[in-house]
């Protein structure tokens, strides 16, 4: 898990909701790592890593990572578990969401 900064986990927070929401909304059984009101979603790797989202439709499972523009450089292990796992599980479908910071005013 990355270290950000407060408002760098802020904007990626926002971002996990956001996109939660969306699949719920175009009708996936969706689970979110520490959004109130949905269930966590399932560890993976030998790590027992934890995506931001995971979402399943049908026979179809999408594992969900948001990522800041700093994370995306310091967690690539974990990038590299979900995307791994995603690759040997047939009907699953790995995402990076990488957030766009706000500029301050």
């Amino acid at each position: 898990m990355a270290k950000r900064t407060g408002r760098e986990q802020s904007t990626h927070d926002r971002k996990v909701r956001e996109v939660a929401r969306q699949l719920k909304k175009q009708g996936s059984d969706v689970r979110a790592a520490g959004v109130r009101g949905y269930e966590q979603p399932h560890s993976i790797g030998k790590e027992k890593r934890i995506p931001d989202i995971e979402a399943k439709k049908g026979r179809s499972r999408r594992i969900i990572e948001v990522e800041t523009p700093k994370s995306l450089i310091t967690d690539k292990e974990q990038l590299k578990t979900f995307a791994r796992h995603a690759a040997h599980k047939k009907g699953t479908k790995f995402d990076v969401v990488v957030t766009k910071p706000r500029k301050r005013k």
